[in-house]
């Protein structure tokens, strides 16, 4: 799934409501420009790169990714929106190839108040803003957290970082 306007950063939506959806693609899964927003349904993605937009949000349903890049990435590409990952119910799943890869990989901030959140791999979560926890339960390495483990991307890695073991934002 791709939405972008190549004239216009201020596009590329995609919204998912409900259904089955099952995509497996060599590149990106679910790429938008600006938002990526998950209300319901059955989302599996099998891809280098899982889903993908300056601002992703899932608000409920089932998203099941294995990604062999990132996961779930919220990035710069929309002049609307500053990155961030939402997570505020449904039940979601990441497992990440080994190598250099992140689970959940913001540029910018995370949010989580709600759902439930199950990733497995070396570099679980990586933010370069603020991560927020206030409700849900998180599952990392199969071990139930209350926090979000800390890799500071980029200038966590040039000041020693945390190797993706848990420090707590």
């Amino acid at each position: 799934m791709h939405a972008e306007d190549d004239d216009d950063d201020t596009t590329g939506y995609i919204y998912i409501g409900g259904g089955d959806i099952t995509i497996r693609a060599g590149d990106d899964g679910v790429h938008a420009t600006t938002v990526v927003q998950i209300d319901g349904g059955s989302l599996s993605v099998t891809a280098s790169e899982g889903i993908e937009a300056s601002y992703v949000q899932i608000n409920g349903g089932t998203v099941s990714v294995a990604a062999t890049d990132d996961g779930i990435n919220g990035a710069y590409k929309s002049s609307a929106y500053r990155p961030t990952i939402e997570i505020n119910g449904g039940y979601v799943t990441v497992v990440m190839a080994s190598g250099d890869t992140d689970g959940i990989d913001c540029n910018g901030d995370i949010i989580v108040t709600g759902g439930t959140i199950d990733v497995t791999g070396g570099s679980t979560f990586d933010c370069d803003g603020t991560a927020t926890y206030t409700g849900g339960t998180i599952i990392v390495n199969g071990q139930q957290i209350d926090y979000i483990p800390s890799q500071m991307g980029m200038m966590g890695g040039m000041m020693g970082g945390f190797g993706g073991r848990g420090g707590r934002w």
